[in-house]
């Protein structure tokens, strides 16, 4: 099994010898013009013309003149003048290599800029130290020096710009030291921090380097098109300074995620650009990053002679300067070919060296990657417990990673970078079991099946009941709303840019500070929970084993399918609360192809194809619904058919895995079905639930437990007013002349619209008024909320009113952004009973600010469970916000849906659970489900199937 590299992406570190090389020469800070200070100045300068060559020769020669120019400002007693050429002759030894000699001027230098209360270049020195030992592989001893830096700038009383670039110099090697030992949140804040103060003093070259650096640490988690974005705004600023050696190492990044994104040949070619200009640079240590991803590209495309060429023309170069971190990299990465080649022996070798110096320069993520590589050799080997102690090695690693990241998005990306992990564990395991029927190792990897997923759930159901934002300074809070109200105004600004149709370059405007907006609330967002005491004392939900998972989540009449979807095979396990069973399914690839051929046909009503007549539409549709049955009884085959004869329609509590969380189970054939019997749907015998684990819901149960039910039943927000001239506002306005005496003002009666003009506008929803009133028939109005027209406004969406109600009912249109599922939401009320535009959109990020202590929410709108698909997660939407605000279950849809079909489904849906019956959602979905699929009109699943229900299950 392939695995790529870690760190394949070159960390443009700052190095801070372009800083001082701009410190004037001692002789400036010297009286006196004696023939020995000016003999003194002209050796000096003339070992900085020589370093400045860049050559070895012309260093050596460099280092005989600083020498020479140092014995002259000990005689004549100038300490400064002596403390400078240490340390520039530091740096030439570090420049070649000899990182113990330059160890030896630079700590020579410090006490003398410490007498000489110089400080600056006292703590460009100790900066310096830092970057030596980062070098070696030190991180520890490298933050220490860069922590004795800082404090330093920061007590000076009024900094200039010197000392304010050497703090976001400072901030920025405390970053990227941070980034090696694992601590990814760590990093980007004091990135972050160094990228506004080399704005402020309009440094453009380190803030280029810098917004590099965050590229890179964004890559290292797995969010590729961020990555790309920070790059994107480096390169051009490296262009314009002509800076041809921040251009390679930003060629070198673009290709590096070029390559992870499958573009390999876009990969060779940025590499191919960073080459030729490293190799006149003579820079070795670049070089070898670009030699080694290059080699990697030719790994991915089987040529493997060539890849082995690369890595060992990089493992050369690293070794001769020695770069300690990045020759672990190589080293695990020659023995990934030789094990692909069969060459076990120097397999295992290159690895065991790569293992012994990762952990001697403390990277903890090229550790954990190379114990999963020796793990999967051990499992060619058959040497499964040897195997199986690495890749447990591997994963108490990922897990300590994971946990020092506070942002939960960049949280959620490091998780989905490193899924592999889990599912060799899976493999590895299920193996073991084939081996050994008896010893229960199935069961272990169900544990490790919950383990790998839906973590972030876990977490986030456990904090939303800590209040975290207690004892957290105010100014951050601040900040926090400040954030919220800027990404609501521009959220909304661009929803009405497409609905209006307007220029291209305005919503790319618009998505660039929207973009930049939301970086900085994800930004403080981590802070608020680096700082917040009560974050810091909650404590981290352990995924559930098997008998907690029968204990707490299971019922007679429930039982459970987990799926786990793998490269070489998938599994799915059968647990009831007193047995379990694991059955081997196939590949991902061939499982998610038919999946996705399902959901295809399932939404082809959705589909919009250019100059389709509809004639055309009408025949496209009709075969989407013949061929919906095939396929999905081919589906039903590769996921129920092992487990067909053990469900006895019981409820299914059904946790997915990739392309999977896009179908609703409900609509698949009944496995095993006779053939000459007609399109039989799960629903018909089973209440089906979806869950992001089963770990989840019994966190769900546990936080919920013992909380009294709300006062009231039920609260409905249905039919909002979008547009000025819905026959509403006109109605409106009438009543108001008929009342008050005011004329009409015409500026908000519509002009002739165009046609075109008018299909842009948000189209009003007729049914969500008929589904609305119906429902609300079910409910003593003392018992009910009605919020429909101008009443279904946002304000009434974040009043804390709601929360004294059972049920709470969207009927509106849905805004998906799969690219940034906090900017996904509900439309409201647009304009006010006057035709006033106001604000009516109620956005995934606010959700969670919501306090809504209920049995369900209800959103009956398009595409209202979908969101962004994350590896390990399941998809992040609006769900996870409205469990975070309190409730118990959300009830979504999974396609555009039919507005009139679905209002029939929603009143089925109440009337089982409000009338007579009582009960319970999951059985009353089934139910409603059935109505509409037994109408001839509804009988293709896309009207009644897009609904799922997520969450609890009693």
């Amino acid at each position: 099994m392939p695995f790529t590299s870690v760190k394949r992406c070159l960390c443009a570190c700052l190095l801070l010898w372009t800083l001082l090389m701009s410190v004037p020469a001692a002789s400036a800070q010297t009286p006196q013009k004696s023939e020995e200070t000016r003999a003194a100045q002209s050796l000096y300068d003339e070992g900085k013309r020589l370093f400045e060559q860049g050559t070895p020769v012309s260093m050596r020669q460099a280092i005989e003149k600083f020498e020479a120019a140092l014995a002259i400002m000990r005689k004549i007693g100038d300490p400064y003048a002596e403390a400078l050429t240490l340390s520039f002759l530091g740096q030439i030894h570090d420049a070649l290599g000899e990182k113990q000699r330059a160890l030896e001027f630079y700590n020579r230098a410090l006490p003398l800029l410490r007498e000489a209360r110089k400080v600056g270049d006292e703590a460009r020195a100790l900066n310096n130290i830092g970057l030596i030992y980062d070098a070696l592989g030190e991180k520890q001893r490298a933050l220490e020096f860069y922590n004795r830096a800082l404090p330093l700038l920061r007590a000076v009383k009024e900094p200039g710009p010197q000392e304010r670039g050497m703090e976001a110099v400072t901030l920025s090697n405390i970053g990227m030291a941070f980034d090696s030992l694992g601590e990814k949140q760590k990093a980007i804040n004091h990135l972050q921090q160094a990228l506004s103060i080399m704005r402020e003093l309009q440094s453009r070259s380190f803030e280029a380097i810098t917004l590099n650096n965050l590229g890179y640490i964004y890559n290292s988690l797995g969010e590729k098109e961020r990555a790309l974005d920070y790059f994107a705004l480096a390169l051009p600023i490296f262009e314009e300074l002509g800076d041809k050696y921040h251009q390679a190492i930003t060629y070198n990044n673009i290709g590096w995620v070029s390559d992870a994104l499958g573009e390999k040949q876009k990969a060779l070619d940025f590499y191919q650009q960073a080459r030729p200009i490293l190799h006149a640079l003579e820079d070795r240590f670049t070089e070898g990053v670009t030699l080694n991803n290059i080699g990697l590209v030719y790994h991915s495309l089987g040529r493997l002679t060539q890849a082995l060429d690369y890595f060992g023309q990089a493992l050369k170069l690293r070794q001769a300067i020695g770069d300690r971190p990045r020759e672990a990299i190589t080293l695990a990465d020659t023995g990934m070919v030789y094990s692909d080649l069969g060459q076990t022996d120097k397999a295992l070798d290159y690895y065991n060296q790569s293992l012994r110096l990762s952990r001697e320069v403390e990277d903890r993520s090229v550790e954990a990657s190379t114990l999963r590589r020796l793990a999967l050799l051990d499992m060619k080997r058959g040497r499964l417990t040897e195997a199986r102690a690495e890749i447990e090695a591997s994963l108490t690693i990922i897990e300590s990673l994971r946990t020092r990241i506070t942002a939960r998005e960049l949280r959620d990306s490091y998780f989905a970078s490193v899924q592999d992990h889990f599912e060799t564990y899976i493999s590895l395991l299920m193996r073991m079991h084939r081996q050994e029927p008896a010893k229960g190792y199935d069961a272990l990897a169900l544990q490790a099946s919950e383990r790998a997923r839906a973590r972030s759930m876990l977490e986030m159901l456990i904090e939303a009941h800590a209040d975290i934002r207690q004892g957290v300074a105010p100014q951050l809070l601040a900040r926090e709303r400040s954030l919220q109200g800027q990404l609501a105004v521009l959220a909304e600004r661009q929803t009405r840019l497409f609905s209006e149709k307007r220029p291209l370059e305005e919503a790319t405007a618009i998505q660039k500070e929207l973009n930049a907006a939301l970086s900085e609330y994800q930004q403080v967002e981590a802070l608020i929970r680096s700082s917040s005491p009560r974050y810091a004392a909650l404590t981290q939900p352990v995924p559930l084993g098997l008998k907690e998972i029968q204990q707490q989540t299971l019922d007679d009449n429930t039982v459970l399918l987990e799926y786990s979807l793998g490269d070489k095979e998938s599994y799915l396990w059968l647990v009831t609360p007193t047995s379990m069973q694991s059955f081997e399914l196939p590949p991902r690839a061939e499982i998610e192809g038919a999946a996705r051929e399902v959901q295809e046909l399932l939404t082809a009503r959705n589909k919009q194809i250019k100059f389709e007549t509809p004639d055309e539409k009408r025949a496209r549709v009709e075969r989407a619904d013949r061929d919906y049955v095939p396929a999905a009884e081919r589906l039903s085959q590769l996921l129920l058919a092992p487990v067909a004869s053990q469900l006895a329609q019981k409820r299914l509590l059904i946790v997915c895995d990739g392309w999977l969380n896009y179908i609703p189970f409900a609509a698949l054939p009944v496995p095993g079905a006779p053939s000459a019997e007609k399109y039989r749907p799960l629903v018909v015998e089973h209440e089906v639930v979806a869950l992001p684990s089963a770990s989840t819901l019994a966190v769900l149960r546990r936080e919920t437990a013992g909380r009294a039910p709300a006062a009231k039943t039920l609260a409905v927000i249905a039919d909002p007013v979008f547009d000025k001239n819905d026959e509403r506002v006109r109605a409106s306005r009438s009543q108001q002349r008929a009342e008050d005496g005011r004329p009409r003002n015409i500026a908000f009666v519509s002009g002739a619209e165009t046609p075109e003009e008018e299909a842009s506008r948000i189209q009003r929803l007729p049914y969500t008024r008929t589904e609305a009133n119906k429902i609300l028939t079910l409910v003593p109005a003392a018992a009910s909320k009605k919020a429909l027209d101008f009443d279904a406004s946002r304000a009434t969406a974040v009043s804390p009113q709601l929360g004294q109600y059972r049920y709470v009912h969207f009927a509106t249109h849905g805004i998906l952004n799969s690219e940034y599922p906090e900017l996904s939401g509900l439309v409201l009320s647009l304009v006010n009973r006057d035709g006033t535009q106001q604000d009516g959109f109620l956005w995934a990020h606010e959700v969670f600010n919501l306090r809504l202590p209920v049995e369900m929410v209800v959103l009956s709108g398009c595409r209202t469970g979908l969101g962004k698909e994350v590896k390990g997660e399941g998809i992040v939407g609006m769900t996870r916000g409205f469990m975070y605000a309190g409730a118990s279950r959300v009830m979504v849809s999974l396609w555009d849906i039919s507005d009139e079909a679905s209002a029939e489904l929603m009143v089925h849906l109440y009337e089982k659970m409000l009338g007579p019956e009582h009960l319970s959602p999951a059985a009353a979905l089934r139910s409603a489900q059935l109505a509409v699929w037994q109408e001839q009109r509804w009988q293709a699943p896309y009207y009644w199937a897009a609904f799922v229900l997520q969450g609890e299950t009693r």
